[in-house]
């Protein structure tokens, strides 16, 4: 890696990567192109709280970023913050691994790379608005509909999308309701440990993604 895209500890890659994901429910993976060098640090200043190695931009007791789940990156996230922070490594120790889990919903969404690449914010939401994008199953609407409270939240919130995209089908990030927000990452590891499924292989870099309302 080249130590002159190195400043106040956090490296990042400086063009686009390329992400193929996946047409299948429940476990989602993403990939990502060949890493690249030159990146200024978010805000030009280095912070730090209860997650040192997570960038600042997605950790939950210190992003500044307000970003609506339902938009595409490139349309919800303020475009100086895109352009600063959307190739920043996510983790100041680069991993080419990353899991995603959420109180808020019962998937899970996995970022995996090639050797020698890394993790990067952009993908870490891009991650999260394509998992969210994907049609509601069978299996898992007999899921929601056990809680009253929680159907017609879907409901509610996929009348209100289907108004604007016009797309019947319930998606997940209806599953959301009304709280879009991305609140950040953070870790709770006894509820990392209930929401492995047994007999596969934990993930070290697991983080819990927190939601708000708009």
């Amino acid at each position: 890696m080249d130590p002159r895209g190195w400043q106040n500890g956090w490296y990042t890659p400086h063009n686009p990567h390329v992400y193929l994901p996946p047409n299948y429910y429940g476990h989602n993976v993403y990939h990502q192109g060949p890493q690249h060098t030159g990146w200024r640090p978010f805000g030009g200043h280095a912070r730090t709280g209860k997650y040192p190695n997570l960038h600042p931009a997605l950790a939950s007791d210190l992003t500044l970023v307000r970003y609506d789940i339902r938009k595409p990156t490139n349309e919800g996230i303020l475009s100086n913050t895109y352009s600063d922070v959307y190739h920043a490594p996510a983790l100041i120790k680069p991993s080419s691994a990353f899991r995603i889990i959420s109180k808020a919903f019962p998937w899970t969404i996995d970022i995996k790379t090639p050797a020698n690449s890394i993790v990067t914010c952009g993908m870490v939401w891009d991650a999260i608005y394509s998992a969210l994008q994907e049609p509601i199953a069978d299996s898992e609407w007999g899921l929601a509909i056990v809680e009253k409270s929680r159907k017609e939240a879907i409901e509610k919130a996929a009348k209100l999308r289907e108004e604007k995209d016009k797309d019947k089908r319930m998606k997940r990030i209806d599953w959301l309701g009304d709280t879009t927000l991305f609140k950040g990452l953070e870790k709770d590891e006894e509820f990392q440990k209930m929401r492995l499924l047994p007999g596969t292989k934990a993930c070290p870099e697991t983080w819990i993604v927190r939601f708000g309302k708009p």
